[in-house]
């Protein structure tokens, strides 16, 4: 195994995301996966995705994360990735496709984390379907987590074995409801069920997969929530997956400024130190160089030289974690601050070391 993850997402390819592939969506009124569907009709959604899965992500990508210094890869998954057909719709596998990204990250001496990144019902997340409830509802459903753990574990029996594979993340971000206040709590999937879910997960894992590889869970933005979570000698190779975002929430920090700057990346360094003081190994899964830019005076060029500096900032904060899978690989629209063939290129690979 690798020392050090240096990696990407690819985010767009198998769960679609309008900012990543606005194309897919042009002309046809749709805002996310479901609408297209729905829209399109099965047979026309699906060569649509066919001809998607086929061109969005190639050998050539591969090569060229490579040749950058990156290692590794984090694919997220959708819970049908091996196909699912029922009243309600239709979807094709990406299976092979998986197959394929193996085979290139063998080739050029990469790792892949597979990443499972929605579940029916929905995680109350960015990749839940905008068509389920605010509230996600994949806790209250016993069918929900059952075609959730068999999706992992076709993963496992499909992949564990081989040596491209980093390991599976059990889900992608669930929000978690935490207590705000003595008799309230923040809505979300119970912490209780959670842990019981990425307990269940590891077991049906760790059937196929060997202790060498990894088995990922997300801190849901609560790093302090799982002390003692996975603490027994039975529980091998367990890491703790952050996302480190700085554009949004309560949190956000205008980077034009030097003390939002320092709070920003105080913030990062911060967090990994909480989740290392638990014990755990830790992945930054998602990070960008997206942030609060102040002013109406910041000009196109300054922004992008804001979000470079904010970039290889960030890079330094996270020597304390394992690594780190920037988000993402590549964009439509080559957007600079989410984009790594802009925002990553111009580093020198010592910086990413």
């Amino acid at each position: 195994m690798i020392d050090r993850i240096r990696g990407v997402n690819l985010s767009g390819w198998f769960i679609l995301e309008p900012w990543v592939t606005p194309s897919l969506f042009a002309a046809t009124g749709a805002s996310n996966d479901a609408e297209l569907q729905e829209i399109l009709g099965s047979a026309a959604y699906n060569e649509r995705i066919r001809e998607h899965y086929e061109t969005f992500i190639s050998e050539a990508d591969f090569k060229r994360m490579s040749a950058m210094g990156l290692n590794a890869v984090r694919i997220p998954l959708p819970w049908y990735a091996f196909g699912v057909q029922n009243e309600h719709a239709t979807y094709i596998s990406c299976i092979d496709y998986v197959d394929r990204a193996m085979e290139w990250a063998s080739k050029y001496d990469m790792f892949v984390l597979l990443d499972l990144a929605t579940v029916p019902g929905g995680q109350g997340d960015s990749n839940s379907s905008p068509t389920t409830p605010d509230v996600a509802d994949w806790h209250s459903s016993e069918s929900g987590r059952a075609a959730a753990l068999a999706t992992l574990e076709r993963l496992a029996e499909r992949y564990g074995e081989q040596d491209a594979l980093l390991g599976i993340e059990l889900l992608d971000s669930p929000v978690m409801s935490v207590r705000k206040s003595l008799f309230a709590m923040t809505e979300g999937i119970p912490s209780h069920y959670l842990r019981n879910f990425y307990r269940d997960a590891y077991e049906v894992i760790r059937r196929h997969m060997p202790a060498r590889k990894m088995v990922v869970f997300s801190d849901s933005g609560h790093p302090g929530a799982w002390k003692r979570f996975m603490a027994g000698d039975q529980y091998q190779n367990i890491v703790m997956d952050m996302h480190l975002y700085h554009y949004r929430d309560e949190t956000a920090q205008d980077i034009t400024t030097p003390k939002g700057l320092s709070s920003a990346l105080n913030r990062n360094k911060e967090l990994i130190r909480e989740a290392k003081k638990l014990g755990f190994s830790v992945l930054v899964g998602e990070w960008s160089g997206a942030a609060v830019l102040a002013g109406s005076s910041v000009t196109p060029e300054g922004r992008r030289a804001y979000e470079r500096v904010f970039v290889s900032n960030q890079l330094a904060t996270f020597d304390a974690a394992d690594g780190w899978f920037f988000q993402t690989w590549k964009t439509e629209r080559r957007l600079p601050a989410w984009d790594a063939r802009v925002a990553l290129a111009p580093l020198e690979r010592a910086m990413m070391e």
